[in-house]
């Protein structure tokens, strides 16, 4: 734990984090690379956050002729659509009293939903050493409740697979996996396996780390 929060402090300290006024989502939104948001330009997402605060629709068109809809912003919480089977989210997210960090989740459908996260600092440099836990599709499973059933010999051999999409929660520290394990199995043995399925996994950003909520319920 101890290292995890130093080599973020250092982090900080080396692209000037810790100085840096506090700002909302939408100034890191309008400030974010191209290269990681390629369909919309500056002037776009500028445009976009002022109808939102204005109450108006914030409906703009992309770059490859969809449109893209900011649906929801806080000053620590945005999601954007950007095309009809993709969205974004910016979150941002609170190390210790001097130090912010920005995650980025990335969401498709096609046709499972199925989402990447990647995480960066105030500066949008790249921190490869902060990351979600990774999930597999057992842990979606109540694995007791399963060998109860005696369906453990049954997980490897059904082809189980694994997608997630993640969705942040606005002006909280949490994050929640939903799995798409019920939307990918077939109907007879969805009905085998319904009892055991977890629908979502949470968890709550504390101390420079994602940590499993209420882990034993």
């Amino acid at each position: 734990m101890k290292k995890h929060l130093r080599f973020l402090l250092i982090f900080c300290l080396l692209f000037g984090m810790s100085g840096m006024k506090a700002q909302t989502i939408s100034y890191y939104f309008i400030k974010m690379p191209v290269n990681l948001i390629p369909t919309v330009s500056v002037d776009t997402r500028r445009d976009l956050v002022d109808f939102y605060d204005n109450g108006k629709s914030a409906v703009m068109p992309s770059a490859f002729g969809s449109e893209v809809v900011l649906k929801e912003m806080s000053e620590d919480y945005l999601l954007l659509q950007t095309s009809a089977n993709a969205e974004m989210q910016l979150k941002l997210l609170q190390v210790n009293d001097s130090l912010r960090v920005i995650a980025l989740v990335q969401t498709v459908v096609a046709p499972l939903k199925d989402s990447r996260i990647s995480f960066y600092s105030t500066t949008w440099q790249p921190i490869s050493k902060l990351e979600l836990p990774q999930l597999s599709f057992l842990d979606f499973l109540d694995v007791e409740k399963g060998k109860a059933l005696g369906l453990e010999n049954r997980f490897n051999e059904v082809g189980l697979r694994n997608f997630v999409s993640y969705q942040f929660s606005k002006n909280k520290p949490v994050i929640v996996a939903h799995s798409s394990i019920k939307e990918d199995i077939r109907p007879e043995i969805l009905k085998e396996f319904e009892p055991i399925i977890k629908d979502s996994i949470t968890f709550v950003f504390q101390n420079g780390r994602f940590n499993l909520l209420n882990p034993e319920k």
